[in-house]
């Protein structure tokens, strides 16, 4: 394959490999690519990398890196090289836990500790303890829970010696009020639960874990700040009640959303008395969206993520300042939406910053003119940041990487599939 003239993806199927990928674009300017494209500048990415997770630790916090928002090894090694190094990672999907598992980088030091982040359930039990099996006693294999069921699972699972005699090491899964997964923190179900892992040989409690989703609604440091509070509180006010029911353990406190995780490494008060040791856990923080961008704790060069596509079709007639087709639609950006109106804001080229995508169908989206005065033509090229990065990520088989605002691939990274 010549670099000179890349093939199109229906000419590389079944997926390529990665090297075959690199072979055919790296060198290529982004006007030669099939859109829609994921495009991440790697010198953002590593940026914000690197200030979160240096603000973290100058705090005395631990981190702990998401990894469901790029989905690719090539961002864990970034987010793992961060600052002083960052060995501790969450996964939402076997596959990432098991990709994390066998990337080299568990021999490599580089990572110690994965945490399967949803509620844990009979039908993951044997590749979770493969997986262990595997990292032998170089990296542990952490699980959530937030009901007493899910406790006797584990205590009676009877693949625990492929754990070598250990028990399986649980975060313990607190509902802070968004209401999508845990229980409350001083509810008769938390002391169920408590005393559920108290009594199971097999299961030891490592910490408890909240997700505040409902801080992206935040659009001030002060709000975010305010959330983030409550989150540690949350945390801590469950591990008080272990303690007032007898459990013993160094427990580990691990609160984050992006936008908490964002206010917390801004502010620098924590008045608290903890009951563990507190960890900062994020994910969208290495590549940031619209959403991240709405809450005004970051601002437009943090956004390390965009979405190529192409005007396909112009309609200056409609509407007051006219209409244009994109071919980028709701597989390509989702259709989640945020505080600002639409599915994306165009952010490049700078002159057609005013439009914004304000409709989406499946494979098209109409744009909209929100300001200014320039019109799109036929074959315009916009970049367009999504409002949530880590399902744009998701439902794109590789990403295109460019550095530090340039405009020809240096890199291509491959996601991984699958539950």
């Amino acid at each position: 394959m010549s670099p000179a003239n890349p093939p199109t993806p229906l000419s590389l199927l079944p997926l390529p490999s990665q090297e075959a990928l690199r072979s055919a674009y790296v060198g290529q300017p982004l006007s030669a690519l099939r859109t829609p494209a994921i495009i991440v500048d790697r010198k953002r990415f590593i940026d914000n990398s690197e200030r979160v997770t240096r603000e973290a630790e100058r705090r005395g916090m631990k981190f702990r890196a998401h990894v469901k928002t790029h989905k690719t090894i090539n961002g864990v090694r970034l987010q793992a090289k961060a600052s002083k190094g960052v060995t501790a990672f969450i996964a939402s999907t076997l596959p990432e836990v098991y990709y994390l598992a066998h990337s080299g980088m568990v021999e490599e030091g580089l990572i110690s500790d994965i945490l399967y982040s949803l509620p844990i359930s009979s039908d993951k039990l044997d590749e979770l303890s493969d997986i262990q099996r595997h990292c032998a006693d170089k990296a542990v294999i952490r699980v959530m829970v937030d009901h007493p069921d899910q406790i006797r699972l584990l205590d009676a699972y009877a693949g625990n010696t492929a754990r070598g005699g250990k028990p399986w090491s649980c975060f313990i899964k607190v509902n802070g009020g968004g209401n999508r997964s845990g229980v409350p923190a001083e509810s008769e179900q938390m002391k169920t639960l408590i005393k559920a892992a108290m009594a199971a040989e097999n299961v030891e409690i490592f910490g408890f874990y909240s997700h505040f989703g409902q801080s992206y609604a935040s659009k001030t440091l002060s709000t975010a700040t305010d959330f983030y509070h409550a989150e540690v509180n949350c945390v801590n006010t469950a591990a008080k009640v272990a303690r007032q029911l007898g459990a013993k353990g160094d427990w580990m406190l691990s609160v984050g959303a992006t936008p908490t995780a964002h206010a917390a490494t801004t502010i620098d008060e924590q008045s608290l008395t903890l009951e563990g040791e507190l960890e900062l856990h994020a994910g969208c923080y290495c590549l940031n969206d619209l959403q991240q961008l709405a809450t005004g704790l970051i601002p437009p060069t943090a956004c390390a993520l965009t979405v190529l596509a192409r005007v396909v079709s112009t309609y200056p007639e409609r509407g007051d300042r006219g209409e244009a087709m994109s071919d980028c639609g709701a597989l390509a950006v989702s259709k989640d939406t945020g505080p600002v109106p639409g599915y994306g804001r165009v952010m490049w080229p700078e002159h057609l910053a005013g439009w914004d995508l304000g409709r989406v169908s499946q494979e098209h989206g109409t744009l909209v003119k929100r300001d200014g005065d320039a019109d799109v033509a036929v074959g315009d090229l916009v970049r367009i940041l999504p409002q949530h990065a880590c399902l744009v990520c998701a439902a794109h088989p590789w990403l295109y990487v460019v550095e530090d605002g340039g405009e020809t691939v240096v890199d291509v990274w491959v996601t991984w599939k699958g539950w």
